[in-house]
């Protein structure tokens, strides 16, 4: 299974907030840092996945474990490290 850019920035986008400004909001308003910030992370990138992935169709166990996981890597700038060092 191939990771489709066009998916990965709809889920990204979703509602006009994005993943990353909704998790930011979350995380500020529960005061969440470390561990926690990061469970609400993964927890927001689950679900935003599994929302455009059910309206569209196309949800299944894989892609959405996929999906989620790639969300959660952007919306902690995780994936910054790696185009860093390459």
């Amino acid at each position: 299974m191939t990771i489709d850019p066009a998916v990965l920035a709809a889920i990204m986008g979703i509602a006009g907030i994005g993943v990353v400004g909704l998790t930011e909001m979350i995380k500020r308003f529960l005061k969440a840092v470390g561990v926690g910030a990061y469970i609400i992370s993964a927890a927001v990138s689950a679900v935003a996945t599994a929302f455009i992935l059910t309206t569209s169709g196309a949800f299944a166990v894989i892609p959405f474990i996929l999906y989620t996981l790639f969300v959660f890597l952007e919306a902690n700038g995780i994936y910054k490290v790696a185009k860093k060092t390459a």
